[in-house]
């Protein structure tokens, strides 16, 4: 697509994490100039937790022909989030049409109409133009503002997320270490559920013993922690707890359970990974949309239609939004169309959005039901 001087018509997709990025790439790819504006300075080494990748839509959505860093296994292929989306953020920038904009973070947005661009608004006080704004800033979007005022925030499920990878080599001489294709894992004890499942090492190992142990504690008993730490305002989540946050007794508790009652190697890996301090605390938010466009805007991913990963499939979803994006917007032939390509998205996208968040309210109460008469399963 090129605006009436020729050149190529500007996008500027607010997130550069896995959706943004795959949406920068396909978007690149019908003609858009892209600038990714992250707010993260650099790229993350080690951080975020594991999770599934459907890789042949990963593919189709983006166009990349070489495979991601993933452990095959045999129910999914898993990886850590800070591998793909340094595989992607590789891709992204060996593109030239495409440019990422580090420690840029966007505070407003302004929609435009089909006769006026839209407006991003940084920290910096900067002010950018574009023909197209895709807001992929994630389930605390701010982006999500604009395309729905009156409906901006994500609402706190009730579980919180203790999350972690565990190292394979730093696990205690002796204990079994799951068998390659080993598949997810659930156990519940009481209140909690935990899932498990192995993903590549640091640098991309696939072998047993150099991968990392994925696991996920699903925690329904830590609203009042996150409120002390000023993480939830009534319902709405303003952030996570870090690595090396916990509270020493919230530490200590969870210790003595997994010692407990979790099963080995997940119990050996959660007390590595508690003494070390690499556990974080991520609070589940559900958001369901009641629009995805405004203007010359759309959201995609989680800003868009943020779920449970009890339903899985998040990262899945956001794909589909890239291949919806990039089929609608290929069809626009100037920025004058962009907001009606942005209509034939939405139709094509709002319905399995409401679906797919109505599956993670449904599975979010049954699970909190069963929490609360403290049944293992």
């Amino acid at each position: 697509m090129t605006d009436s001087l020729g050149t190529a018509a500007r996008c500027i997709v607010v997130g550069g994490s896995l959706v943004g990025l795959s949406a920068a790439i396909a978007l690149s790819r019908v003609g858009f100039q892209v600038t990714v504006a992250e707010r993260s300075p650099a790229p993350a080494t080690e951080s975020g937790g594991g999770l599934g990748v459907d890789v042949p839509l990963l593919h189709e959505a983006t166009g990349i022909g070489a495979d991601p860093p993933v452990l095959h296994g045999v129910d999914r292929d898993g990886t850590a989030w800070h591998l793909l989306q340094g595989w992607l953020e590789e891709h992204a920038t060996g593109l030239p049409l495409v440019s990422i904009r580090r420690g840029t973070e966007v505070t407003a947005v302004d929609p435009g109409d089909p006769e006026r661009s839209a407006k991003v608004h940084t920290a910096h006080g900067d002010t950018f133009k574009a023909d197209l704004v895709i807001g992929a800033d994630g389930a605390r979007s701010t982006v999500r503002g604009t395309v729905d005022p009156r409906h901006p925030d994500a609402s706190y499920a009730g579980v919180l997320l203790w999350r972690t990878l565990a190292d394979e080599q730093a696990m205690p001489r002796g204990v079994a270490l799951p068998a390659a294709g080993e598949p997810a894992r659930e156990v519940y004890a009481g209140p909690y559920r935990l899932v498990t499942y192995p993903v590549p090492g640091p640098a991309g190992e696939t072998a047993v013993g150099h991968r990392r142990l994925n696991l996920v504690w699903y925690d329904p008993e830590q609203r009042e922690l996150l409120h002390e730490a000023g993480l939830l305002d009534g319902e709405t989540v303003h952030g996570s707890l870090a690595p090396g946050a916990l509270p020493d007794p919230v530490r200590q508790r969870l210790a003595d359970f997994a010692a407990a009652r979790w099963p080995s190697p997940w119990s050996e890996a959660l007390a590595l990974a508690l003494e070390a301090g690499t556990v974080f605390g991520t609070p589940i938010v559900q958001y369901k949309p009641a629009r995805l466009v405004s203007g010359r805007v759309a959201l995609a991913g989680d800003a868009a239609h943020a779920a449970s990963p009890m339903v899985g499939g998040g990262f899945r979803q956001g794909l589909y939004d890239v291949l919806a994006l990039a089929q609608a917007l290929a069809g626009a032939g100037s920025p004058g169309q962009v907001p009606g390509a942005l209509g034939v998205y939405e139709q094509a996208r709002l319905a399995a959005a409401i679906r797919h968040v109505t599956r993670s309210e449904r599975a979010t109460a049954a699970y909190l039901a069963l929490a609360a008469r403290g049944e293992d399963r």
